[in-house]
Order: C-alpha cells, then sequence, then structure tokens
C-alpha cells in the first residue's frame, strides 16, 4: 500500500465543474445587480437634477437647458450639483411652458433611458423617472429600451 495522499484527476475535474456550474449561475445576477445599481445611481442624479432645476428656476427665471449629448460638467455647475457618473450621459432640455426633460441615457448599450419631467413653475408635475414601463411588449419593441425588458423590468429598467 501507497502512503501518499492526495487528490485524484478525477476529484480536480469534478471540482472544477461544480465551481463552473456555480459561476454560470451567479454572473448574471451578478450583472442584473450591477446593471440595477447603476439604473439606480442614475435616478438619484435625476432627483438631484429636479431639485436643481427648481432652484435654478427661482434664481434666473427659467429652467437651464444643457444642450449637447453629455454635458455633466456643466449641469453641475449650472445647478450647483456634484454628479459623477461613468454609466449614463445626462441632457437636459427645455420646452415652452416654461417645461423642460432630463434625460439619462445608458453608455454600454444606450437601451436604458430614464427621463425626469417637470410641469410648470405654478403647477410643477411629480418626479417621474420612466424606464420600463414603456419597454418591449408582446405588441412590439420600444427602440429605446433594453428588449428584456419584458422578462425583467424591475432588474434593468426600474420605474420607481
Amino acid at each position: 500500500m501507497s502512503d501518499k495522499k492526495g487528490f485524484t484527476l478525477i476529484e480536480i475535474i469534478a471540482v472544477m465543474v461544480i465551481i463552473g456550474i456555480m459561476t454560470a449561475i451567479a454572473f448574471p445576477t451578478y450583472v442584473t445587480m450591477l446593471n440595477q445599481g447603476a439604473a439606480k445611481s442614475a435616478q438619484n442624479n435625476l432627483i438631484a437634477i429636479y431639485n436643481g432645476q427648481k432652484t435654478y428656476y427661482l434664481s434666473n427665471g427659467n429652467y437651464y437647458n444643457s444642450g449637447s449629448a453629455n454635458d455633466l460638467t456643466n449641469i453641475n455647475a449650472a445647478l450647483i450639483l456634484n454628479i459623477t457618473d461613468t454609466n449614463f450621459t445626462y441632457t437636459c432640455a427645455t420646452a415652452a411652458g416654461p417645461k423642460y426633460t432630463c434625460t439619462a441615457t445608458n453608455i454600454s448599450d444606450g437601451n436604458l433611458v430614464l427621463t425626469v419631467t417637470s410641469g410648470t413653475p405654478a403647477a410643477p408635475n411629480p418626479i417621474v423617472l420612466s424606464g420600463g414601463t414603456t419597454c418591449a411588449s408582446s405588441t412590439g419593441a420600444n427602440p429605446g429600451c433594453n428588449p428584456s425588458c419584458t422578462t425583467d423590468v424591475n432588474a434593468y429598467c426600474p420605474t420607481n
């Protein structure tokens, strides 16, 4: 009899297969959690922009219009904010009324778009953060949303 102690090749392969299966199950959940965290952060940033727009209106008599696709530096300066985000681009556009819409668009694929809109200063709308409610449905897909929204709206396109 041999006094050698150790693992056989079959045992090592079995452990590697088990670890591979566990990784294959856990990784998609991890990615979903990262996406959900980034989307929630973008929502919080839009709420800060919404509140900054109210202050900006009181000081200037109009809402801030960023005018370019990713103007977070100028949005921060104009609305006196300190937002940093590497996952989303931000834009604020004004409309007659006076009204505005600020948008956060996912950089990685552009499919997740969150918006916050205003009413008039006399009758402001509540904060509206759309993202999951208008995604792909059985009747067709909205090009502004990720198709996975139909199966996992809360994970990738949170709406509240």
